[in-house]
């Protein structure tokens, strides 16, 4: 892995993980015994998202006249790849604190079962592992049978897709609370609403090139 890809990976994981301890532990109060699963797993689904928007939207950014160097699209596919890997840890995660119950209440309902929130939300972050699993392998495919598929598979635009589902995941098991800013503690957005802001710049650079 390239210098440059460590030192951007290294920002954002810093910048996420400064933003979830400030955020959860400073302001909200949450117990420091929660970091190494819950407010760690926040800090990996936000980073996870950050490095997958920067994968896609460097090159849009570059075409419409941002002062992107060449060596940074050069570490596109490096980061990439790092940001699949910190979804699949977040994915993992987020697995063993659902099984806990206590910390992701909004996903179960009042009768038993998991809600309609904890439904969609966990269906559009699983469509959206799997979706960057097959990115991530078709790469390593040699079968020539598969070409089309493998070329449809490893598009931008199916990266795009991926985020979308991955954005879908975030919308729904934040959205409510991003319509209270007087219940944000210290006045900080949620960090799901971070995230869908900074996936949401990356998705509109995207679209006005395709213009």
């Amino acid at each position: 892995m390239s210098r440059l890809a460590v030192q951007i990976i290294l920002a954002v994981v810093v910048f996420s993980l400064a933003y979830a301890i400030v955020r959860y532990h400073v302001f909200e109060g949450v117990p420091y015994k929660d970091f190494p699963l819950f407010v760690l797993n926040k800090c990996l689904g936000l980073a996870a998202l950050i490095l997958l928007t920067l994968n896609f939207a460097l090159g849009p950014a570059k075409k419409l006249g941002a002062d992107v160097p060449d060596r940074w699209l050069a570490t596109r596919k490096e980061i990439g790849i790092f940001g699949f890997v910190l979804v699949l840890a977040h994915m993992m995660c987020s697995l063993l604190l659902f099984g806990a119950g206590s910390y992701y209440g909004k996903f179960f309902a009042a009768e038993g079962g998991i809600s309609a929130v904890g439904s969609w939300s966990m269906l559009f972050g699983v469509a959206a592992f799997a979706w960057l699993w097959l990115y991530n392998i078709s790469f390593k495919s040699q079968q020539e049978a598969d070409k089309k598929f493998l070329k449809l598979i490893t598009s931008k635009n199916s990266l795009i897709l991926a985020g979308v589902l991955g954005a879908g995941h975030i919308t729904v098991m934040g959205y409510k609370g991003w319509v209270h800013p007087e219940n944000w503690a210290g006045g900080m957005p949620p960090i799901t609403m971070v995230a869908i802001a900074i996936f949401l710049v990356g998705f509109i650079l995207n679209l006005r090139v395709r213009r």
